[in-house]
């Protein structure tokens, strides 16, 4: 299983992508605090669901675990999943260690 220093590389190599991809200069160096979806997020709901899908197959393809990020859970949470870099990888560990 991954610890958080992985899945923190993997996650901020991922938004980096997405910066490069879409053009977002405010994410090009994603910092742990970098606001991604919500009240001063760079993203907008089309380049998170491109990330959300990035994310996924980048842990199955690294650590062979099939998880779904955009689920009910994280659509009804009270503060977003997506919020910001770290809260991501808060939610991706979290998941990965329920497929375990």
């Amino acid at each position: 299983m991954p610890d958080r220093i992985e899945i923190e590389a993997l996650v901020l190599k991922s938004v980096s992508q997405l910066a490069e991809d879409f053009e977002i200069t405010a994410l090009e160096n994603p910092q742990l605090n970098s606001p991604l979806y919500g009240e001063g997020g760079a993203l907008d709901s089309m380049a998170l669901v491109n990330l959300i899908a990035d994310i996924e197959e980048a842990v199955a393809e690294s650590y062979k675990a099939n998880i779904v990020l955009a689920d009910d859970k994280a659509m009804s949470a009270q503060r977003s999943p997506f919020r910001t870099v770290d809260s991501l990888i808060d939610t991706l560990l979290e998941r990965i260690q329920s497929k375990n």
